[in-house]
């Protein structure tokens, strides 16, 4: 029995000049709109449910990107060797907390170190 198999490309990278795509709305693309950086390619992915929960719940907030926009943009900053801003964590809830739970173990050693010194 034949089975069928997958080609796969020997350049897994996406070639923008086989792509012959155009931004939504727009008849003809204006210079630079068809570059990667400016093309989505849909795609098909698994990735662990915590983590699509985690970026939805970030989705639902008023006035936040959509998840796939945030996880487009964590993926561009780690590609691109960039660090995360404070502006960005300063937003994130999360980064937040583990913060807060960092300070008030702080606080708690350096009061009873204070205790300590005073019998």
């Amino acid at each position: 029995m034949k089975t069928k198999t997958k080609r796969r490309s020997d350049d897994a990278v996406l070639d923008p000049k086989k792509f012959k795509r155009l931004p939504r709305g727009a008849f003809l693309a204006k210079a630079g709109e068809t570059e990667p950086r400016n093309t989505k390619v849909r795609i098909s992915i698994l990735i662990d449910a915590d983590v699509l929960n985690f970026f939805k719940e970030k989705a639902s907030k008023a006035g936040a990107l959509a998840y796939q926009t945030q996880m487009n943009q964590i993926l561009r900053s780690h590609m691109e060797g960039k660090e995360l801003g404070a502006t960005a964590l300063a937003q994130d809830d999360q980064f937040i907390r583990a913060v807060a739970k960092r300070v008030k173990q702080l606080s708690s050693k350096t009061a009873k170190e204070r205790v300590g010194l005073h019998r």
